[in-house]
């Protein structure tokens, strides 16, 4: 009895040496395991927090150079216009500069038009108003100027943009104005510099070239002195980082990352130098709001890792012990739990494929409308190109049949549009995704918007033996000022649906409808358009606004379109301040609902006389006249040639910016009548051209009118046309009696207003 007492004891002994021996051996692994990976979870942790910064400040760092630009934009509209103006005294710069602040409704924008002389007085609409400050930014007369001051009678911070002027002005008192901009309040960026991924804790500062404070976004003061650099060198780094690299990396790369502490609070900052400006921007923001999910599930899965591990060392242990104490009838109960535990992994792996699945639903369902789209497009962009290159081959055959000849040129004609509508649906959705849609503002008649709604859709209703009532009611403010490009998309896009999905000599109605407002500043509109035709389902109703989404039914199918074009309309309505909303019922027709609020023109009287009308009365004002075009592909320079012809009009065409600078100085006075200028050439592209004849010695060089002919047709392009000087913009494939309307209107004009013309493009939607 008592060796058995003793043998159970030592087999005891046994067990619990093997035991702790176990738990020792777990335990180190376990130690060794965490420590090995403590610094590369930190180290992954620290660059996904990089990456993080990188893609956010670059997209706001994007939209800030894109406002400098819009900044030289105005600045270089604004040289060219004083530089063509016949100023002789202070006073009458200070009325041409109030003109113009009215004019272009700059005190809104908090904007000031800015003089400097050679003197290094500065100028605005109230006169002289001292010398400037920050004169050093003048030396060696630099092409352009930008920082950011407060040497305008305040302490609050303006950006300054000027430009030197390539024809000085030279006033009767002596002074000689050589440069010219504007300033601007730097709150008017503050909202470039929140940042909703952070929650709006971040802080930006603007600063100089070596490191002084310009300008604090944040009231608070988070970096104290005036040398942010100074205080920048004093941090303590991490990571292996420091501001000696920091600097480096912002000198070769123009921006540099990095992460410190700051008076106890670990911080992530970048450095970043303007190309537009000469400012360098820190942007700062706590660790603790940067990449805040990933840290989150780092330490998630380390938790669950732990877990995981004790809990295999628990059950490691207790099979160790069941092994030793039961031997084979505990093997088969260990096997049994073994099994168990199969089970429960089967299950947890079922249950995570489930997830798998079910995520690849969602994102198969969100590709889908994508991937309909383009199977739209395979057939949409093939139906007129199979008619257009049919239609080639029958004109070959049939070329000495002129009935058939001008058959075949309509039916070309009609497929090249329709084409042509679906190519600017896709690149007009492009524009609006990527918030790049810019607009334009102008006055004008309501009463004239509807009636060219009306003559543009009469030949389809024609065609199809519609109904097409208009209804006008209780328009109190006819003159209004909107972009009436956009506008008149949005109701091309509607009424274009409603004569598409409306059968045979059903009813179409427009209403226009003037509602009461408050404000004596705007008028609220409110637009019906309305059918009888085949309506929509409740389902449909809900995803009508969304991009790629069309109604699928055995007659839908049969009407092209791209599946946008009621996608563009609702932002076009949203970012002008409206709401559309659409009412339908399927078999019963559609009712689609437009609010708007419109700026009301001032000092607009009715003009009951149509351009239409006047155009009748002038005849062909192409006849007879000389053109000086630019045109690199010959094909194109051929076609435009012959057009020109027909209409009675002479052109010399030259294959580059270079060539048409050449051919226009060495031309005399009454040689051309006007200059047809593209853009996208070599040598010299059009915006450089223009530049060169608007400074060139010729007498004719600031009077001759310019007219841009180019496939950049969005409104970036058109401003930058404006901004190098030209007079007008045609969007490319050139239609004459668009280019003919833009002759008459800048001849109308004595060729000193900017015009852009741009035919209407209807969408086929949905």
């Amino acid at each position: 009895m008592k060796l058995s007492q003793n043998s159970t004891l030592e087999k005891t002994k046994q067990y619990k040496k093997v035991i702790l021996g176990c738990i020792v051996a777990i335990l180190v692994m376990l130690g060794l395991f965490i420590f090995l990976n403590q610094s590369y979870i930190q180290k992954f942790i620290y660059e996904e927090r990089l990456n993080q910064m990188d893609e956010i400040t670059h997209q706001m760092f994007l939209n800030l150079e894109d406002v400098m630009g819009t900044k030289w934009d105005y600045v270089q509209v604004q040289c060219n216009l004083i530089e063509s103006t016949d100023l002789q005294t202070v006073d009458d710069m200070s009325r041409y500069m109030k003109t113009i602040t009215d004019l272009y409704e700059f005190e809104d924008s908090r904007i000031t038009l800015l003089a400097v002389d050679d003197s290094g007085k500065y100028y605005t609409e109230e006169g002289n108003q001292g010398i400037v400050r920050d004169a050093y930014h003048f030396e060696n007369s630099p092409e352009k100027i930008s920082y950011v001051s407060n040497f305008i009678t305040t302490n609050e911070s303006r950006m300054v943009f000027l430009k030197k002027l390539d024809h000085p002005i030279r006033l009767q008192s002596g002074q000689i104005i050589n440069y010219y901009g504007l300033y601007q309040d730097m709150r008017k960026l503050n909202e470039y510099f929140g940042c909703d991924a952070y929650e709006n804790n971040n802080s930006v500062y603007i600063l100089d070239d070596n490191g002084f404070k310009q300008f604090n976004s944040n009231k608070v003061e988070l970096i104290k002195g005036h040398n942010v650099f100074s205080v920048l060198k004093k941090m303590e780094y991490l990571h292996g980082s420091s501001f000696d690299k920091t600097e480096k990396e912002l000198n070769e790369k123009g921006v540099s990352y990095s992460n410190a502490i700051l008076d106890g609070t670990e911080y992530f900052y970048v450095l970043k130098r303007m190309d537009s400006a000469a400012w360098t921007l820190i942007f700062l923001v706590p660790a603790k709001y940067v990449a805040t999910n990933t840290v989150r599930l780092v330490h998630l899965i380390m938790c669950f890792i732990i877990l995981f591990a004790v809990v295999a060392a628990v059950c490691v242990i207790t099979a160790i012990v069941t092994v030793l104490r039961k031997k084979q009838s505990e093997a088969i109960e260990v096997e049994r739990e073994n099994n168990a535990k199969l089970e429960t992994i089967n299950t947890e792996l079922t249950q995570a494929k489930q997830a798998a699945e079910q995520a690849l639903e969602v994102a198969s369902y969100a590709s889908q409308s994508k991937s309909d789209f383009l199977a739209n497009m395979s057939h949409d962009i093939r139906t007129p190109m199979n008619a257009i290159t049919g239609i080639t081959s029958l004109l070959e055959h049939d070329a000495g049949n002129e009935e058939k000849v001008r058959e075949y040129a309509k039916k070309i004609d009609v497929s090249a549009r329709h084409l042509l509508g679906i190519i600017n649906d896709v690149l007009d959705m492009s524009k609006i995704e990527a918030g790049k849609t810019v607009f334009k503002y102008s006055d004008f008649s309501i009463v004239d918007f509807i009636q060219e709604l009306d003559t543009i859709f009469h030949s389809q209703i024609y065609e199809k033996q519609q109904t097409f009532t208009i209804t006008k009611e209780n328009i109190r403010h006819e003159w209004v000022n909107g972009d009436r490009v956009h506008l008149m998309q949005i109701f091309s896009n509607l009424l274009s649906n409603a004569i598409k999905y409306t059968q045979e000599g059903g009813r179409i109605q427009l209403l226009a409808e003037e509602c009461e407002s408050n404000s004596s500043v705007y008028a609220k509109y409110r637009f019906l358009v309305s059918d009888n035709g085949m309506g929509m389902s409740a389902d449909f109703q809900n995803t009508i606004f969304d991009a790629f989404t069309r109604a699928e039914n055995s007659m839908t199918n049969k009407i092209q379109g791209t599946g946008l074009g009621m996608a563009i309309t609702r932002n076009l309505v949203e970012a002008m301040g409206g709401t559309i909303d659409v009412d339908s019922e399927l078999g019963q027709g559609s009712c689609f609902e437009v609010l708007l609020d419109l700026k009301i023109a001032e000092n607009r009287t009715v003009d009951l006389v149509t351009q239409e009308e006047t155009d009748e009365q002038d005849g062909n004002i192409l006849q007879g006249m000389r053109f000086l075009c630019a045109e690199d592909n010959k094909l194109n320079a051929e076609i435009l040639t012959e057009l020109l012809k027909i209409e009675g009009a002479e052109c010399t065409i030259c294959e580059n910016g270079e060539e048409i600078l050449k051919a226009f100085e060495q031309s005399a006075p009454g040689d051309y009548d006007m200059i047809l200028m593209d853009v996208q050439m070599p040598v010299m592209n059009g915006y450089e051209a223009t530049k060169a004849i608007r400074r060139s010695s010729h007498e004719l060089a600031k009077k001759i009118p310019i007219i841009a002919m180019t496939a950049n047709a969005f409104s970036e392009d058109i401003q930058h046309s404006l901004a190098a000087g030209m007079n007008a913009h045609v969007s490319k494939p050139v239609e004459m009696k668009v280019l003919e309307k833009t002759i008459r209107s800048i001849k109308s004009g004595g060729g000193n207003e900017t015009q852009v013309i741009t035919p209407v493009t209807i969408c086929k939607t949905d």
